[in-house]
Protein backbone atom coordinates (compact mmCIF):
# COMPACT_ATOMS: atom_id res chain seq x y z
CA UNK A 1 0.00 0.00 0.00
CA UNK A 2 1.31 3.42 -0.95
CA UNK A 3 0.82 6.50 1.15
CA UNK A 4 0.82 9.80 -0.66
CA UNK A 5 3.04 12.03 1.52
CA UNK A 6 1.59 15.26 0.12
CA UNK A 7 -1.92 14.41 1.30
CA UNK A 8 -0.63 13.16 4.64
CA UNK A 9 1.21 16.50 5.00
CA UNK A 10 -2.03 18.41 4.30
CA UNK A 11 -4.21 16.27 6.57
CA UNK A 12 -1.84 16.39 9.53
CA UNK A 13 -1.06 20.09 9.09
CA UNK A 14 -4.71 21.11 8.87
CA UNK A 15 -5.62 18.93 11.85
CA UNK A 16 -2.81 20.41 13.96
CA UNK A 17 -3.85 23.94 12.92
CA UNK A 18 -7.44 23.25 13.98
CA UNK A 19 -6.33 21.84 17.34
CA UNK A 20 -4.07 24.87 17.84
CA UNK A 21 -7.00 27.18 17.08
CA UNK A 22 -9.27 25.41 19.58
CA UNK A 23 -6.54 25.55 22.22
CA UNK A 24 -5.95 29.28 21.63
CA UNK A 25 -9.69 29.94 21.80
CA UNK A 26 -9.99 28.06 25.09
CA UNK A 27 -7.03 29.99 26.51
CA UNK A 28 -8.57 33.28 25.41
CA UNK A 29 -12.01 32.52 26.86
CA UNK A 30 -11.12 30.67 30.07
CA UNK A 31 -7.36 30.78 30.73
CA UNK A 32 -7.31 29.48 34.31
CA UNK A 33 -9.67 26.58 33.60
CA UNK A 34 -7.73 25.63 30.47
CA UNK A 35 -4.41 25.67 32.35
CA UNK A 36 -5.94 23.61 35.15
CA UNK A 37 -7.23 20.97 32.71
CA UNK A 38 -3.88 20.90 30.92
CA UNK A 39 -2.16 20.46 34.29
CA UNK A 40 -4.43 17.53 35.09
CA UNK A 41 -3.63 15.97 31.72
CA UNK A 42 0.13 16.15 32.27
CA UNK A 43 0.00 15.48 36.05
CA UNK A 44 1.68 18.77 36.86
CA UNK A 45 0.74 21.95 38.71
CA UNK A 46 0.75 24.62 36.02
CA UNK A 47 -0.93 27.29 38.11
CA UNK A 48 2.18 29.47 37.88
CA UNK A 49 1.67 29.89 34.12
CA UNK A 50 0.07 33.12 33.02
CA UNK A 51 -0.77 32.52 29.35
CA UNK A 52 -1.61 35.44 27.12
CA UNK A 53 -3.02 34.86 23.69
CA UNK A 54 -2.15 37.62 21.25
CA UNK A 55 -2.64 37.63 17.52
CA UNK A 56 1.11 37.27 17.06
CA UNK A 57 1.33 34.26 19.39
CA UNK A 58 -1.75 32.73 17.76
CA UNK A 59 -0.32 32.96 14.24
CA UNK A 60 3.12 31.82 15.39
CA UNK A 61 1.58 28.77 17.06
CA UNK A 62 -0.57 28.11 14.01
CA UNK A 63 2.47 28.23 11.75
CA UNK A 64 4.66 26.19 14.09
CA UNK A 65 2.15 23.43 14.83
CA UNK A 66 0.50 23.32 11.40
CA UNK A 67 3.64 23.39 9.31
CA UNK A 68 5.79 21.43 11.76
CA UNK A 69 3.29 18.61 12.16
CA UNK A 70 2.67 18.53 8.42
CA UNK A 71 6.38 18.25 7.71
CA UNK A 72 6.87 15.45 10.23
CA UNK A 73 3.93 13.43 8.91
CA UNK A 74 4.84 14.13 5.28
CA UNK A 75 8.35 12.88 5.94
CA UNK A 76 6.97 9.80 7.70
CA UNK A 77 4.77 9.06 4.66
CA UNK A 78 7.69 9.50 2.28
CA UNK A 79 9.90 7.27 4.43
CA UNK A 80 7.18 4.63 4.67
CA UNK A 81 6.80 4.55 0.89
CA UNK A 82 10.55 4.31 0.42
CA UNK A 83 10.96 1.49 2.94
CA UNK A 84 7.91 -0.39 1.64
CA UNK A 85 9.26 -0.21 -1.89
CA UNK A 86 12.67 -1.59 -0.91
CA UNK A 87 11.50 -4.37 1.38
CA UNK A 88 11.07 -7.87 -0.02
CA UNK A 89 7.52 -9.15 -0.33
CA UNK A 90 6.58 -12.20 1.67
Amino acid sequence: MRIQPRYLFYAAGITAALVSTVCAALLAVAPSATIRILGLAVHEDLGWLAPRVTWASYFAGLLFWGLGTGLVFGFAGWLYDRLARSSPTV
